[in-house]
């Protein structure tokens, strides 16, 4: 049995698919090279008959897996007259190819906010003082997970509006320094078993 492509699920073979599928590959030196595939319809019940998911590409694209990272990364690091040259594809197809990369990297990245247990907030101000910042950092693993303009506990909520309801319960302890320790890393806003705070001034930053 093949899958199908929407919802990833096993299902039985409709019919042969109506002939040879083409998809663009990484070049063979100075040579065009491209997959060639019979690819049959699933029959499933939820997304109706469609191409049976292929393991080298994503639904809908005309490329492989494989390209569209190459494609992707090159539009890092060369112009766009380089991105249209060298793998011979338009400007708006290299980005719609660049979107479905971050998309997929996205999903493959775990989540900053899974797991977090002792956190940390910060006000700090910039552009001599005009400007408020809020951080929020992972103690454990040491690192910055978000970060908004503004202060004060309206700013901070959005914080725990981010998260959900397993990624707010997982939280045992947040600490903060000056307003932001005693106006955010309290039970009622953080929803913590604990709320430690290290007040050092009484304004914010």
């Amino acid at each position: 049995m093949l899958r199908c492509p929407r919802c990833g699920r096993r299902r039985h073979v409709y019919d042969r698919g109506g002939g040879r599928r083409r998809w663009r590959h990484q070049d063979f030196g100075c040579f065009r090279a491209e997959l060639v595939a019979n690819m049959p319809r699933v029959d499933c019940p939820g997304c109706s008959v469609v191409v049976a998911m292929a393991p080298w590409t994503e639904s809908g694209s005309r490329f492989t897996r494989d390209f569209e990272r190459e494609c992707a990364w090159l539009m890092t690091v060369a112009s766009q007259k380089t991105v249209s040259g060298f793998p011979h594809v338009a400007w708006r197809t290299a980005g719609d190819i660049a979107h479905r990369v971050a998309e997929r990297l996205k999903a493959a990245i775990p989540s900053p906010f899974d797991h977090l247990m002792l956190i940390g907030v910060d006000e700090t101000s910039y552009r001599k003082g005009h400007t408020y910042i809020t951080v929020v950092v992972d103690h454990e693993r040491h690192r910055v997970i978000w970060e908004h303009d503004g202060y004060g506990r309206d700013v901070f909520g959005l914080f725990f509006k981010a998260l959900t309801p397993e990624q707010r319960s997982s939280i045992r302890v947040a600490t903060g320094t000056g307003r932001a320790g005693s106006t955010h890393a309290s039970p009622s806003t953080a929803r913590t078993r604990n709320a430690c705070s290290t007040a050092s001034t009484s304004s914010p930053g």
